[in-house]
């Protein structure tokens, strides 16, 4: 009898007096039984050439280590081949999840490549790509400045604040809910201005905005030369500049307290006193949106010489010693800073001018304020067609043989573009100088305001920071 069997009979007869019995028959197996448990079966190539075998991962790499031609005859394919040899030979690569901000790793022979998503970059998907200012406006609301290898930083006009997301702007101050440069019309303000050795001229940039009409729309008649009539509340950052009841010069709303012009609007006011009217549509009708504001002091620029250059560096700022009182019909104009005043000025779109200035050279004064719509020109095109040097302080606007430009008593009012992307009007020159007006071959010659932004900021208190020169290059 086996040495199975008789464990069965001894189980089966004495199976209460000793359990131990019945723990050793419960494992003993058959001897085939049992061989088939202990021995590992092993692959064989059933007696053909392997070779001859279509490749199977299983039997060519798990069940024994292949090389990469044996993978290569698996796969048939060498991209798969690849991908599988990655792991394979060294591992998962992606295993630890290097890569970040929700990149996708590939794992390859001892190292990995991350697919990074867009606006991250570097080895792992950890460096934030910089914003660009050419690119949406670098995202900003109002105005974006390049800071190098930090992207970029969106700054605001002035009587506006940026928010905490650093890209949004909101009205602070008395400004708080006027909407300064906000979708209307431009608004600029040009008045006739005490007679110099040359006639000025005005150029700006009128456009079809989403401001609500304020008023029954003005059937268009006399210009600036060429212009038309705009609708009362259009120009609302437009003012005058008035002495001894005179009309003398333009000038445009920076905020509350402060009025841009140009300097040699005030050569010949050098100690007289003179106030601002805001508000002003029609000069012959009194409309109850005017405000007249009296100049508490007065700064031209610090390197404005008359007796030098009566036109360069014709840049002068206004505090007036009451603050505006902001309304539909008086409201600040946009100010940016210089790299983007150069963009928008150089856009490829017109500009509008606007005033209260003769409608024809050596003509009557509008009655109405005026505008009338004008392309920057190329330097080299206004140089030549200048009989006067232009300096880099200046640039023409205009065209050489349409009859549309400003005139006398439009100097020191508003050159002014539309941003697209924001739909708000930014100052980008100041009415100063020309030969005539809508002279053929000549132009219109303005201040080139992105010069000044600093200085500006500087004069009315915006910041603190120490100029060292008066102008940026």
């Amino acid at each position: 009898m086996s040495s199975v069997n008789m464990s069965a009979v001894l189980w089966s007869v004495g199976r209460e007096n000793d359990f131990r019995f019945s723990v050793l028959a419960s494992v003993f197996l058959p001897q085939p039984e049992a061989l088939a448990v202990l021995q590992r079966q092993r692959r064989h190539n059933m007696g053909m050439f392997e070779e001859f075998l279509a490749g199977n991962v299983e039997r060519e790499c798990l069940e024994e280590k292949c090389d990469l031609e044996e993978a290569r005859e698996a796969f048939e394919n060498d991209e798969r081949t690849m991908e599988f040899w990655a792991g394979y030979v060294d591992g998962d690569q992606c295993r630890s999840s290097p890569c970040q901000n929700k990149g996708e790793c590939k794992d390859h022979v001892g190292k990995y490549t991350c697919t990074c998503p867009p606006g991250f970059t570097g080895i792992n998907c950890e460096k934030v790509i910089a914003k660009q200012c050419d690119v949406s406006n670098g995202g900003c609301m109002h105005f974006c400045e390049p800071k190098g290898t930090l992207g970029v930083e969106c700054q605001c006009a002035a009587t506006y604040r940026l928010t905490k997301d650093g890209v949004s702007c909101e009205p602070e101050g008395e400004a708080f809910n006027v909407q300064c440069c906000s979708n209307s019309a431009i608004h600029l303000t040009l008045t006739t201005r005490a007679v110099s050795p040359r006639s000025l001229y005005t150029r700006h940039m009128s456009r079809n905005t989403s401001c609500p009409i304020t008023d029954t729309q003005m059937e268009h008649k006399g210009r600036i030369v060429g212009g038309h009539e705009v609708t009362r509340g259009e120009i609302p950052w437009q003012v005058k500049n008035i002495s001894e009841v005179k009309v003398f010069c333009g000038g445009s709303i920076l905020n509350e307290k402060w009025v841009i012009t140009a300097a040699h609007c005030l050569v010949d006011k050098a100690k007289g006193s003179f106030f601002v009217r805001a508000g002003e549509h029609d000069v012959q009708h009194v409309e109850g949106s005017e405000q007249d504001l009296e100049v508490a002091e007065r700064f031209p620029h610090p390197l404005y010489a008359p007796r030098k250059n009566l036109y360069n560096h014709d840049i002068a700022l206004l505090q007036l010693k009451t603050p505006i009182g902001f309304s539909s019909y008086a409201r600040p104009i946009c100010l940016g800073p210089k790299s983007f005043t150069e963009t928008l000025l150089r856009s490829g779109e017109v500009a509008t001018v606007s005033g209260w200035g003769q409608l024809h050279f050596q003509g009557r004064t509008s009655r109405t304020l005026q505008k009338v719509e004008v392309p920057y020109v190329e330097r080299t095109d206004c140089q030549d067609s200048s009989s006067d040097r232009i300096s880099r302080y200046m640039f023409c606007a205009g065209y050489p043989n349409a009859a549309r430009d400003s005139c006398q008593g439009d100097s020191g009012g508003p050159h002014a573009n539309l941003h697209q992307d924001t739909n708000a009007w930014f100052l980008t020159g100041i009415v100063s100088w020309g030969e005539e007006c809508a002279k053929e071959g000549k132009y219109g010659v303005y201040t080139h305001i992105s010069h000044y932004y600093r200085w500006i900021r500087y004069v009315m208190g915006m910041t603190q920071v120490s100029l060292v020169n008066f102008v940026d290059p």
